[in-house]
């Protein structure tokens, strides 16, 4: 059989090594089994960081009064986020720093307690959100390229159109960079460039794999959420009122979201780790 010859190290097809095939099955596998023995530690840090700031986010952040339309209703939407930004910044710092430190708590071979994991995801905080900020802003700019030439040529419709390539961008480069907290909390990666880098390379040659394993994990999420609250709310508001039946679904909505993102940070660690065996 005859070699073929090497141009380089690390890609196929040049004598370097082949990346590991990542298993989406063996992640969800390992990511049951991770909240089935640390289900305890996670609710406890799931109460902390998810359940309270969700339900204080649900509690005073207004409503978008009923019976708006289309530019009315966004108009709304937009009036209540400029008066109340701070306060959902400020759930989603907390939210991020809870996903960091069940990162640690998760992958961590040195078996950290819970309080020094949370000093480490605290710490690792800072390069978390610098990194997000950088894939945002990334994303921002390269919407603007192609966005504002297609609007003054072809107008609204045309870069409506656009979108579509764009968010299916947007949604690969999240599939790419999706171990980017355990890479910044666990690895210990504080540059949030490198950050980046680091996780886009653990990710390589495994990206249709991860995506289809995220979008079988959106399609649950929303399996889930229309169970447990869009049917229920629709009953509890017939049945309690307007006011009160918003309370409790505010409530099924806030216990239901921190499931999910106790879920969700499994499912990152479990492939972080079989990233990281490879």
């Amino acid at each position: 059989m005859t070699k073929i010859p090497s141009d380089g190290p690390g890609t196929p097809g040049n004598g370097g090594p082949i990346p590991p095939r990542f298993d989406a099955s063996a992640a969800w596998s390992a990511a049951v089994k991770m909240i089935a023995a640390n289900r305890e530690m996670m609710l406890v840090l799931g109460g902390l960081f998810f359940l309270i700031p969700q339900m204080l986010l649900g509690m005073l952040l207004p409503d978008v009064p009923p019976g708006l339309e289309d530019e009315a209703a966004t108009q709304a939407a937009m009036d209540i986020f400029a008066v109340w930004w701070p306060l959902v910044l400020g759930v989603a710092v907390v939210q991020a720093a809870g996903m960091l430190t069940l990162m640690v708590l998760l992958c961590d071979s040195g078996r950290p307690v819970v309080r020094d994991a949370i000093g480490t995801g605290i710490k690792a905080l800072g390069p978390y959100v610098g990194a997000t900020l950088v894939l945002v802003a990334g994303m921002g700019i390269l919407a603007l390229l192609i966005l504002l030439p297609i609007t003054l040529a072809a107008g609204e419709a045309a870069a409506a159109v656009a979108m579509i390539p764009i968010l299916a961008v947007a949604l690969w480069i999240n599939v790419r960079t999706l171990t980017l907290a355990p890479v910044v909390a666990v690895g210990r990666e504080r540059n949030p460039f490198e950050a980046l880098k680091k996780a886009w390379g653990q990710t390589s040659g495994s990206g249709p794999r991860i995506l289809m394993m995220v979008v079988l994990f959106l399609l649950a999420a929303l399996v889930i959420s229309i169970v447990t609250t869009a049917v229920p709310g629709t009953i509890l508001i017939a049945t309690l009122g307007q006011e009160t039946g918003r309370d409790v679904v505010g409530v099924i909505e806030a216990f239901v979201s921190t499931f999910l993102m106790l879920a969700w940070s499994a499912l990152i660690a479990a492939s972080y780790r079989q990233f990281a065996k490879a």
